[in-house]
C-alpha cells in the first residue's frame, strides 16, 4: 500500500498546473487534427503532438490517480455521488451534443452525415465510447477497478497493469478508442494512487541535475521513437511514457507560478467537454478561407491559434455556464442523479488532504 504524506490543507499548485498543461496539450492535439480536416497542412504540428503524446495522457491519468486513494475505501454510495454519477451524466449528455457538432467535421470532408444515425450510436456509447469522451468513460471505470481490487497488493496491481500497458502502447488495437485507452493508461492511474508519496516527494524535493536528465532522456526517446518508427518496439513507448510523467511533473512544478494555468487546471472538466465542439466550429468557418489564405502561415500558426480560441471560450464557459440554472447541467449532474447536491468538480477530482473536492 502507498504511504500518505503531509501536505498543506490547500490545492497543490503544481498539480493544477500539470492538469492545465495536459488539457492545453489535448486542445492543441485536436486543433491540429481538425485543422487538417479543414484543409490546412498541419503535419508539423501533428508530429509535435505525437511526441508530446508520451507526456500528455500519461500525466493526465497520473494526476487523476493522485487523489483517488480515498475512493478505494469509500462507500459505493459516496463514490457514486461524488464521481461516477457525474462522469456518467456528462458522458451521456455530451455524447448527444457531440453527435451534432461532429456533423461539421463531416461537412468539411463533403461526407453526407445522418443526424438520426449519429444519435442512434449514443445508445451503444457506454459499451463503445466515441469522440474525446472516451477519457471520461475510462476514468469512471478506473475508479471502479481500483476499488474492486483494493485488497490486491499494490505491486501485483502495478506489475500486471504495466505489462498490459506496455503491450497496448506497442501497437495493440481493439477497434475502439475507449477500450484502447483502458489498456494503455490504467497503469498510470494506479501509479498516481500507489505512487502518491513518491510523486509528491519528487515534485517537492527534486534537484535540477536529476530533473534535467529525466527531461533530456524523455525528449530523446520521444523524438527518436517517432521519427525513427521505434514506438511499436515492445516496451519502448511505455518506458518513454513513464519518463514523460517525470518530465511532466518537472514542467508542472516550474509552471505552477502561472496563476492562469493553475486556474485552467482547476476547471478541466468543462474545458475537456467543450473544446472539441468549439474547434469544429472554428475549423468549419476557416475551411472556407483556406484557399485564399497563405498556406505557410496557416501551417505555422493555425493550430495554436485555434487551440487558444477553443481554450479561451471553453474556460469562459466553465465560469459562466454554471451560473445559468438549466445550462449548469452541461457540466454538473442533477441532484436526482447524484443523490444529493455536489460541488462543481474538476475532471481529475483535485482534492485536499482532508478529502474535500475543490472545484
Amino acid at each position: 500500500m502507498s504511504v500518505s504524506v503531509a501536505i498543506p490543507h490547500s490545492r497543490i499548485g503544481w498539480v493544477d498546473a500539470g492538469r492545465g498543461l495536459a488539457i492545453l496539450l489535448v486542445v492543441l492535439y485536436h486543433s491540429a487534427r481538425w485543422g487538417e480536416v479543414a484543409g490546412m497542412d498541419t503535419s508539423g504540428w501533428q508530429v509535435a503532438n505525437d511526441i508530446l503524446a508520451t507526456l500528455r495522457m500519461p500525466l493526465f491519468f497520473v494526476l487523476a490517480g493522485l487523489f483517488a486513494q480515498k475512493w478505494q475505501t469509500a462507500r459505493w454510495a459516496s463514490l457514486w455521488r461524488a464521481k461516477l454519477s457525474l462522469f456518467i451524466w456528462v458522458f451521456l449528455v455530451w455524447s448527444v451534443i457531440d453527435s451534432f457538432s461532429i456533423m461539421l467535421g463531416f461537412r468539411m470532408q463533403d461526407i453526407e452525415g445522418n443526424y438520426l444515425a449519429q444519435l442512434a450510436q449514443v445508445v451503444w456509447s457506454p459499451l463503445a465510447p466515441r469522440f474525446e469522451l472516451w477519457f471520461i468513460w475510462a476514468l469512471s471505470l478506473f475508479f471502479v477497478f481500483a476499488k474492486l481490487t483494493r485488497l490486491i497488493p499494490a505491486w501485483v496491481q502495478l506489475t500486471l497493469a504495466a505489462m498490459i500497458s506496455a503491450v497496448a502502447l506497442s501497437g495493440l488495437e481493439l477497434g475502439n478508442v475507449g477500450w484502447n485507452g483502458l489498456l494503455r493508461y490504467y497503469f498510470f492511474f494506479l501509479l498516481g494512487i500507489h505512487g502518491r508519496a513518491m510523486i509528491l516527494r519528487f515534485a517537492e524535493h527534486h534537484r535540477l541535475p536529476t530533473a534535467s536528465i529525466i527531461i533530456v532522456v524523455w525528449a530523446v526517446l520521444a523524438i527518436a521513437g517517432n521519427l525513427l518508427g521505434l514506438m511499436t518496439l515492445p516496451g519502448f513507448y511505455f518506458v518513454t511514457a513513464v519518463l514523460g510523467v517525470g518530465a511532466g511533473i518537472v514542467f508542472s512544478v516550474q509552471l505552477a507560478r502561472f496563476g492562469r494555468l493553475r486556474a485552467i487546471g482547476a476547471r478541466t472538466l468543462p474545458i475537456y467537454l467543450t473544446h472539441t465542439s468549439v474547434i469544429l466550429v472554428v475549423c468549419y468557418l476557416l475551411h472556407f478561407l483556406v484557399p485564399v489564405l497563405p498556406a505557410a502561415i496557416l501551417s505555422a500558426v493555425a493550430p495554436p491559434v485555434i487551440a487558444a480560441i477553443a481554450a479561451a471560450i471553453s474556460f469562459a464557459a466553465a465560469r459562466w455556464v454554471p451560473t445559468v440554472p438549466v445550462l449548469r447541467y452541461l457540466y454538473e449532474q442533477p441532484t436526482v442523479v447524484a443523490g444529493r447536491p455536489t460541488k462543481a468538480p474538476t475532471i481529475t477530482g483535485a482534492e485536499t488532504p482532508s478529502g474535500s473536492t475543490e472545484g
